[in-house]
């Protein structure tokens, strides 16, 4: 061998064993890095003329199991799907307080109820009617602060999403710029490890966020894609656009995320792309969007639910019963009703007009089966033409029963043995004559209206409703137009069905109630109303308030939950006695010493309410402090049932990312007798050429 060629072969070790201790060193370096993989240098011979002309670097590679990062990439989506809703659960299980607090809803019912029971002993007693109403609104309170921090806990994770979409977008920008860069290193014959563990790391970033797949090309370039099959990148870049709405309330209706290709030139976002939110599986934002439109919604819906019976039950009692002196005017709250409506009832109700003494000067049993009452005038006709002294109204939704002179006041009682009914409510109950307890949402869905009833929104206004599901995605929509509709009830109810079929079967239940049932696959989806421009007759309640369409109203059931303003402000104006419709001449027929309607209220601690399913709890009969106690409950087990999933993939994460780093992790040890190995290699080529080159000189020297 030539001493040209031991120059070379020493010069192709000293490089290759400098790239070996330059690769050495990183591992070093990096030896605390979470996640990173060792770089290994490949060596092969350099072959001249069939000879050993040195060595060369084969490949600079980092030592990675393919496997165990694919499953590290599928475990770290699920345990982001669980760990976005633990965080969340916790929120929600600190407002709720210990279950062994004063504060708890139950505890909050039961002491409600309490004062009611200690006031039925003392009826006049004013202390105790103010301690009694002091509670119901601290009840009040804690059910309309709960409410409104349910729907924050929905703003904050839909904050959440953005802020993990901003987080992907900026990860899946790095993965394209360094796909570009590592192929074009590859073509140039370089070996970009470095780059290549810039991108692992921010596939990683993507991992937990989105369920995905990773497929490294033969070019070097790696493609990614949602599980489902949505293509996030290729030879091209895309970006989630994502519009969070200004204001998340009971209302709103989140749009869907979508995977838009970027121009390759411009930058420029495309305004439309693929549904992404539809085709997660796992991942933080998966979690925080089943927690924004599923989880919370449904607490929100079930708490709303035991919100309008407590509400219901407590007014049931009270618009049976009468305050001493009863009050001039008896005004409810608007139903919606028109005058033309049929008037839906049964059963009798008595109508009193009350002297300043308190005896009856004028009543009237109104039977509701009686021969030609057909509407709700037939029965204000009915009503006026046979008392004295009183006027029965309905004007604009609300009915009243004022009495004619300014000293003289008015009362109602139902029937004992044949108490009215309409929708399942007494007549004072369904218009809300003598509320004691006030909300946002009053109306019931039980409007007590048949299928050939006149719907009562003339023919003007339109009604826009969608079908949506988790994550904003749209199945269907539908506008009912009610200039084209036909007059019934029945004609709503079939453009209906006519509209969502295949998603959802509409139908009036025996109370009144506008019923959906889902179809198969959309169990999940939930109506939604997008604008509604209706107006029943002259009252300004419009048809999706009318009918509760969508969980809106569920929802809102729970707010501004409280006593009336009136009656807190006045305290004597709490109905606790009852109507003695058989006192005669000269005997009051209510007396301040009269406690049935407190009893009445009090019996409510025991009494068993069907309430309909509502979340994630089924449709049951129970208390109104059992319900709260199942709702409480519910939830806590759902929180535990989510950290526990959260903690089993943490373990998995770890797990999976111990064994990975046993594949692909820095051992110190093996790192130092490896830089030994290069460094007494690289003396060695060093020293040869440091000879040769003296050979050179004593050659030259001979010369």
């Amino acid at each position: 061998m030539s001493l040209d060629a031991v120059m070379r072969t020493a010069l192709s070790g000293m490089n290759a064993n400098q790239a070996a201790l330059r690769s050495t060193s990183n591992n070093i370096a990096n030896v605390n890095t979470p996640g990173y993989a060792r770089e290994e240098v490949l060596l092969e011979t350099r072959a001249l003329d069939g000879r050993g002309a040195g060595v060369d670097i084969a490949e600079v590679r980092r030592i990675v199991d393919d496997f165990l990062n694919r499953e590290l990439i599928t475990i770290s989506a699920k345990h982001g799907y669980y760990d976005s809703q633990a965080l969340l659960h916790d929120r929600l299980q600190s407002l709720l307080g210990n279950p062994e607090s004063l504060s708890t809803l139950t505890n909050l019912i039961d002491e409600s109820f309490s004062s009611i029971g200690t006031l039925a002993t003392e009826p006049s007693q004013l202390p105790r009617r103010i301690s009694a109403l002091s509670d119901l609104q601290n009840l009040g309170d804690a059910i309309n602060r709960l409410a409104e921090q349910l729907q924050l806990l929905r703003a904050d994770a839909d904050a959440r999403i953005q802020s993990d979409i901003n987080v992907v977008n900026s990860a899946l920008e790095e993965v394209h710029e360094l796909n570009q860069v590592i192929v074009q290193q590859r073509l140039s014959g370089h070996t970009p490890s470095a780059l290549e563990e810039q991108r692992a790391r921010a596939i990683e970033k993507v991992s937990s966020a989105i369920d995905i797949r990773s497929v490294q090309l033969s070019d070097y370039s790696v493609t990614i894609s949602t599980v489902s099959g949505v293509t996030l990148v290729d030879s091209s870049l895309r970006q989630l656009v994502y519009t969070p709405p200004s204001l998340v309330e009971t209302s709103v209706s989140f749009t869907d995320i979508s995977a838009n290709k970027v121009d390759p030139v411009t930058g420029v976002v495309a305004s439309t792309g693929d549904s992404l939110a539809t085709s997660l599986r796992n991942g933080t934002i998966k979690g925080l969007i089943d927690m924004r439109d599923k989880e919370l919604p449904e607490a929100a819906v079930a708490l709303g639910e035991l919100a309008a019976n407590i509400v219901d039950q407590i007014n049931g009692v009270h618009n049976n019963s009468s305050a001493v002196p009863a009050p001039n005017a008896l005004t409810g709250r608007n139903t919606g009703a028109i005058v033309t409506d049929p008037h839906g009832f049964t059963g009798q109700t008595t109508f009193a007009v009350l002297d300043a003494n308190n005896e009856i000067s004028s009543s009237y049993t109104i039977d509701f089966s009686g021969v030609g009452l057909v509407t709700l005038q037939d029965v204000i006709n009915d009503v006026n033409a046979n008392i004295v002294g009183g006027t029965l109204a309905l004007t604009n939704g609300v009915m009243s029963f004022t009495a004619t002179a300014g000293t003289d006041s008015v009362a109602t009682l139902q029937l004992p043995a044949d108490p009215s009914s309409r929708g399942g409510r007494g007549f004072a109950h369904f218009f809300g004559l003598n509320d004691l307890m006030d909300g946002r949402y009053l109306n019931q869905p039980e409007t007590g209206m048949t299928g050939t009833a006149a719907h009562g929104f003339g023919a003007t206004g339109t009604v826009n409703i969608e079908f949506r599901g988790p994550g904003g995605d749209l199945a269907a929509s539908h506008t009912l137009d009610f200039t084209t509709l036909g007059g019934t009830i029945n004609a709503v109810i079939t453009d209906l069905n006519t509209n969502f079929a295949g998603y959802g079967t509409f139908a009036l239940d025996s109370n009144g109630k506008l019923t959906m049932t889902p179809a198969s696959g959309y169990e999940s989806y939930d109506m939604a109303v997008r604008s509604d421009s209706t107006n029943r007759g002259t009252t300004g309640v419009s048809f999706s308030q009318f009918f509760g369409v969508g969980n809106r109203y569920n929802m809102d059931a729970a707010f501004g939950v409280g006593v009336k303003s009136a009656i807190d402000a006045n305290p004597s104006l709490m109905a606790l006695a009852q109507l003695d419709t058989g006192a005669g001449a000269g005997t009051p027929a209510l007396t301040s010493g009269d406690n049935r309607g407190a009893n009445a209220l009090f019996a409510l601690t025991n009494t068993q309410v069907s309430f309909s399913a509502a979340g994630d709890l089924p449709a049951l009969s129970s208390t109104l402090a059992d319900y709260a106690g199942h709702f409480l409950s519910n939830l806590g087990i759902e929180a535990d049932r989510v950290s526990t999933l959260a903690e089993d993939r943490k373990f998995l994460v770890d797990e999976i990312s111990t064994r990975r780093d046993t594949v692909s992790g820095v051992n110190l040890d093996e790192e130092l007798s490896n830089m030994i190995i290069f460094q007494n290699a690289f003396n060695a080529a060093a020293r040869l050429i440091t000879t040769t080159n003296q050979m050179f000189d004593t050659l030259l020297s001979i010369a």
